[in-house]
């Protein structure tokens, strides 16, 4: 009750501030806002750990970079959907595009913090820096467009802020940077329009380099929204003639910039192209492996029912029995109110005309709502809800859009809806950390041990000490998928094998984390194929257990872990 009590105080100042404190005042209370809930795990934990598993995995690729002074494939010979070795694929694919390493040994190495610390300090850094260009974008968008509602960039900001696909708190992971250079080549491809600035057309390239070595389906966005534009520079006319034929997507009175000459922009769109094959056949094979066996998969996932998969409409189904049911109630409507201004906003975009009337605005605003409407139909192309992730700070704008057509008819109605969305927005996502399992539930409690509270130990004292003096091992089983490059040396990820449908053998290390059986529960890939692993069809886990039991030493055990030889 006192988190919710003063989750309530802090929201009231929040709202406040936006609806009726300046642009400014506003603005900082939502940056507060932000930092606020996107650091509470971190500074609860006195950034031990990192939440999540992915980012174990990333931070395995950071050490290796660092201890052989190169970039190179990890575990280059591994299958690539290899299902006993999870850790040696994991490693393997994350190393294919290695940005965010370089940029986060670039740091390390030129502030002297230990790679830890660095991984850290990278994320606040990347979680202040996707604020700062998230507003800015948004600032530019909206001062191009008839909006009607008080502090509108402010209410914008605080709408992705409190996204229910938004990470909270913030990964360690490639695909964060990526999207930061992917809203900063947004931010300047408008200034390319707005400002005829050419000179941007550098950085912008630089960029384009720097998102296809860092994210694979970052990249592809990215040459998915140059598309129009490299388009537009060379057939101009097709657009205009669009425009007059079709007014319902464009609109009559469409202002379309005057160029003394076009930009260009499609000499980019061929770059950022080449780019992303090249990257793909000559380093990142993986994508080459993946898209071989998935493409007819991705294909034949596009339905409806994909919808009702996402992470947008089922984040809470594996806390249920966590949570307490009003909470889930709230997040359920939270999801289903934001999906509908989503629509509804996509609807006004287009049939509103006095909306956008810029040209170069409304292409890239009705591109990047095909590309979510596309990502978000498909179960196996979705990652996540990645779209709405990459393109947040626009997403803002859709979920805005009615607002402002409600407001232009009916001030009092639109300002009162305006407020009661806001509470319900902030107060959820406050809400919805503690109770979407980013935080465990014994966080809060007096005298946690934040070492555990990523469901992770932080050591693995008994494999270490063990392996030590044991010789060669065949193999480490784990019931834990993600096991860290804080617990087992990188050098032995190769042989750590999950629980499973690979079976203990002589020689064999067998860890068991109480509790941990979701590697045979529920590791259903995201992906929709089971890829890069899939349920384990005819396994047994009481059978496998009680084996394990009957049939091996029991060489270490805590609380935490309990570890098993195979002799």
């Amino acid at each position: 009750m006192a988190y919710y009590l003063t989750l309530l105080i802090f929201v009231a100042p929040i709202v406040t501030s936006i609806v009726l404190g300046s642009e400014m005042l506003a603005v900082v209370g939502v940056l507060s806002f932000f930092l606020v809930i996107r650091l509470m795990f971190y500074v609860s934990t006195y950034f031990l750990v990192f939440p999540f598993g992915d980012p174990y995995g990333q931070f395995g690729v950071l050490r290796v970079f660092d201890q052989t002074s190169h970039i190179s494939i990890i575990f280059p010979n591994i299958p690539p959907f290899a299902q006993s070795q999870y850790l040696a694929v994991l490693t393997n694919q994350y190393s294919q595009w290695p940005g965010f390493q370089v940029l986060t040994l670039s740091f390390s190495r030129v502030t002297g913090m230990p790679l830890l610390e660095s991984a850290m300090a990278i994320t606040m850094i990347l979680d202040v820096g996707w604020f700062t260009v998230s507003y800015a974008l948004v600032r530019k968008v909206l001062a191009r467009t008839i909006v009607n509602l008080p502090n509108a960039v402010a209410l914008s900001m605080a709408i992705v802020t409190a996204l229910p696909t938004t990470e909270i708190p913030s990964y360690f992971k490639y695909d964060f940077p990526a999207t930061l250079f992917l809203l900063a080549s947004v931010l300047l491809l408008l200034r390319v329009y707005d400002n005829h600035d050419f000179k941007v057309m550098i950085p912008l390239t630089i960029l384009s380099v720097a998102i296809t070595v860092t994210h694979s389906i970052s990249s592809l966005f990215w040459v998915l929204l140059l598309v129009p534009f490299a388009l537009w520079t060379t057939v101009p006319r097709l657009f205009i003639t669009l425009s007059s034929k079709i007014p319902f997507v464009l609109g009559k009175s469409i202002q379309w910039p005057k160029f003394t000459r076009q930009p260009p922009l499609y000499a980019l769109f061929v770059f950022a192209l080449l780019s992303f094959f090249s990257w793909s056949a000559f380093y990142a094979v993986y994508i080459v492996k993946y898209s071989s066996v998935s493409t007819g998969k991705i294909l034949s996932s596009f339905s409806l029912g994909a919808l009702s998969g996402s992470r947008l409409s089922s984040n809470q189904s594996h806390i249920g029995s966590l949570t307490p049911k009003w909470i889930l109630d709230l997040l359920y409507v939270r999801d289903h109110v934001f999906l509908g201004l989503l629509l509804a906003g996509l609807a006004a975009l287009i049939l509103v005309p006095a909306l956008v009337r810029r040209a170069h605005l409304k292409i890239l605003l009705l591109t990047v709502a095909v590309i979510t409407v596309v990502t978000e139909f498909s179960g196996a192309l979705n990652f996540g809800d990645r779209a709405l992730l990459l393109f947040a700070p626009l997403i803002g704008f859709f979920t805005i859009a009615p607002l402002t057509v409600l407001g232009s008819r009916w001030p009092r109605l639109g300002k009162a809806v305006v407020v009661s969305l806001m509470i319900m927005l902030v107060f959820a996502a406050g809400v919805g950390l503690w109770a979407s399992s980013y935080a465990p539930t014994g966080l809060y409690m007096q005298g946690a041990d934040p070492s555990t509270a990523s469901g992770r130990p932080v050591t693995w004292p008994g494999v270490a000490s063990y392996m030590s003096f044991s010789g060669r091992q065949d193999c480490i089983l784990t019931n834990e998928i993600y096991v860290t490059s804080m617990s087992i040396p990188v050098d032995e990820w190769n042989i750590s094998k999950m629980i499973g449908n690979a079976r203990p053998t002589a020689g064999c290390l067998v860890v068991v984390y109480p509790g941990l059986f979701s590697a045979v529960n529920s590791n259903v890939s995201s992906f929709g194929f089971g890829e890069p692993y899939s349920p384990y069809n005819g396994f047994s886990p009481s059978l496998f257990y009680n084996h394990l039991y009957n049939n091996t030493d029991r060489i270490f055990s805590t609380r935490e872990a309990t570890i098993y030889y195979y002799s």
